[in-house]
């Protein structure tokens, strides 16, 4: 099998049927995952062996085709990527897409993400599963669509529903997780305000690359205007301190989570949606809360050092240590009580 790297993904340039086993497509996903960061690889160590696994593929090949669009190389046909996805997507679900060679080596995944689905999951549990996929395919829609524009909150906040919340609400769903009742809310919680995170902590870097992450509403109540000739745009929009009004709303929506999560008797599911919470924080309570800041799970280097090289194995220990390594909270005691003061005040 030869796999190239491109500016559309891993490509397999050449490979024979029987290579392709379950194990490698699965333990290529995981390899994929670990290559990126702890919080990336981790998250398909608190699912059991089959959440974990499908989540595995699934989110291998979320994470390639958003890099896909994403990337500078691609900037002028965005929308035609995306909707060569989806055609693709469903024609692997229809049993009707042709293999050839050279292609996306993640069409691998994307396959046995499907039968998956089909082999372990109960009707209703796909229906879900189907729903909750489309509405992440209409948000990279409207992603791509918004290039250059202010829209407005409502808009806003419709891509982050379709983008974010819908991104969590997979994983506990793909995951096979036990939320109980709060899976929906926990997921906008989390989705909201990692959502609304991303968009401060790239606010730089998504205006270079002509994508606006301000509302109409917020340059009307901050006293602008936007002129994409205006270089200092985003600057002049940082010293009106829009951040901070933003942080507030943020730091609110993970506390909620943070309160429900104590009402979820599975003690792992539970401290993920603490650890989460606190890693999502972890910027605005330690005074990062700046462009081009990052939010990372502390220890995961170590973590990742430590486990082994062979994605099976490495998955058996993750497992077993995952519910040891959730207990040990993201940020002090300390930034904890300033995170209730907070709330409290404002």
């Amino acid at each position: 099998m030869r796999i190239e790297s491109t500016p559309l993904g891993l490509y397999v340039l050449h490979y024979s049927l029987s290579e392709i086993t379950y194990s490698l497509v699965v333990n290529s996903a995981r390899k994929y995952l670990r290559k990126r960061d702890f919080l990336h690889y981790a998250s398909q160590f608190v699912p059991r062996r089959i959440g974990s696994e499908t989540w595995a593929l699934a989110w291998a090949y979320i994470r390639e085709v958003d890099d896909v669009i994403d990337s500078p190389c691609n900037t002028s046909h965005r929308l035609e990527i995306i909707r060569n996805e989806w055609q693709v997507v469903q024609e692997i679900k229809e049993n009707i897409f042709t293999y050839r060679k050279p292609m996306p080596f993640r069409y691998f995944w994307l396959n046995q993400f499907i039968e998956n689905l089909e082999k372990y999951y109960s009707s209703r549990e796909r229906a879900e599963i189907w729903s909750t996929i489309h509405d992440l395919y209409e948000s990279a829609i409207l992603d791509a669509r918004r290039e250059g524009k202010v829209l407005s909150r409502e808009f806003m906040y419709r891509l982050l529903e379709k983008k974010a919340v819908c991104f969590f609400k997979l994983y506990f769903l793909v995951g096979k997780l036990n939320l109980e009742k709060y899976l929906n809310e926990i997921a906008e919680c989390l989705g909201l305000a990692l959502g609304m995170l991303d968009d401060a902590l790239d606010i730089l870097y998504d205006w270079k690359s002509g994508y606006i992450n301000v509302t109409a509403e917020d340059l009307e109540e901050l006293g602008l205007s936007y002129d994409p000739r205006d270089r200092e745009f985003i600057y002049r929009i940082l010293k009106k301190k829009l951040l901070h009004k933003k942080s507030l709303e943020i730091l609110r929506l993970l506390f909620k989570a943070r309160a429900l999560a104590w009402k979820l008797r599975n003690s792992i599911v539970r401290k993920l949606i603490l650890r989460l919470s606190e890693i999502f924080a972890a910027p605005i309570l330690e005074g990062r809360f700046i462009p081009g800041e990052k939010y990372f799970f502390k220890g995961g280097r170590l973590l990742l050092k430590i486990l082994p090289e062979n994605e099976e194995a490495a998955y058996e220990i993750g497992h077993k240590l995952i519910s040891l390594v959730l207990s040990v909270p993201q940020i002090s005691p300390l930034l904890i009580k300033t995170w209730v003061r907070l709330i409290e005040k404002y």
